[in-house]
Formats: structure tokens, C-alpha cells, sequence
């Protein structure tokens, strides 16, 4: 699995909860953008289905898309919630082992932290989704280090 490079792409899927505010998704976008970044947004990032971004199945088929995507460094949840289990029978865990790239999530997306490891045998990152990444309360410290860690940079304060 490669580092993100510099002026790379994030790619971001809802694979949970909706967003609440499109502002939230804005402010993350910006953030990334203000550090030299591309951001790619998945096709199904703004739906909605109850309280669940979409169905499982197009959920699932967004996250396929980001790992298939050659322009794409990493794939970014948009935030935890609820409903990341629900994709899990719609997986392709071939597809995404033939195009690893780090993948970062936190809450209720450690339900495809797991299989992700288990099945397509690579890693994964428990941190901010895009949402977290351009909250006013998340610290310069966790942006830094989510950042470093995706660059490379592993070993450094927790």
C-alpha cells in the first residue's frame, strides 16, 4: 500500500450514518483542499434512506468504485453512525485486495475495518472520517497526525 503523495486524491464515501449539515461535508472538503489535496466524492454521499446514507447496496457500490478509482490515494468515510454492517454481503473483498490503498473510518465503520483486513489482507486506519477532518472541535494535533500517518510518517506522539 502506498503513502499518500503530495497534491493526491481523498476519496470519501458515506458507507454510515448521512450527513446532517452540507456545510460539514463542505468544511472537510476545504480542510483537505487547504493542505493540497484533491477530494472525490463518492456519487452517493449525499443520499439518504432513513437514517443511513442510501442503501446498503449502493453504499457498497460507491466503496468498490473508491478502490477501483486510479486517481484515488485514500479512501475517507464521510463520518461513523450507523448501517456500515448492512454492506458487508455486498462486498467485493477481490476487487478491493487488487487495489489496496489506506482506508480511514471511525465508529461504526469498524464493523468494515475488520472484514477489510480479514478478507482483502491489508490494513486499515481508525481515524476522523471528512466530516471530523473539518469540525471545529477536532485538534490540530489528530489532523496532524491522521495526515502524517497517511504520508508515512507512522512512528510519533499518540
Amino acid at each position: 500500500m502506498k503513502p499518500l503523495p503530495d497534491g493526491g486524491t481523498i476519496g470519501v464515501g458515506a458507507f454510515a450514518s448521512s450527513y446532517d449539515m452540507r456545510s460539514e461535508v463542505e468544511r472537510g472538503v476545504e480542510w483537505w483542499e487547504g493542505k493540497g489535496y484533491r477530494v472525490k466524492l463518492a456519487p452517493g454521499v449525499y443520499a439518504r434512506d432513513d437514517y443511513v446514507a442510501g442503501d446498503a447496496e449502493s453504499r457498497a457500490d460507491d466503496l468498490h468504485a473508491l478502490f477501483a478509482d486510479p486517481e484515488v490515494d485514500v479512501v475517507q468515510t464521510l463520518q461513523g453512525g450507523f448501517g456500515s454492517s448492512e454492506m458487508i454481503p455486498h462486498l467485493d473483498f477481490d476487487l478491493i485486495a487488487q487495489n489496496p490503498k489506506p482506508f480511514v473510518g471511525y465508529s461504526d465503520i469498524t464493523s468494515l475495518h475488520v472484514p477489510i483486513r480479514q478478507r482483502a489482507g491489508f490494513p486499515t486506519f481508525y481515524g476522523y472520517g471528512l466530516v471530523g477532518m473539518g469540525a471545529k472541535e477536532t485538534t490540530a494535533f489528530s489532523r496532524k497526525r491522521l495526515l502524517d500517518v497517511l504520508r508515512g510518517n507512522v512512528l510519533g506522539e499518540v
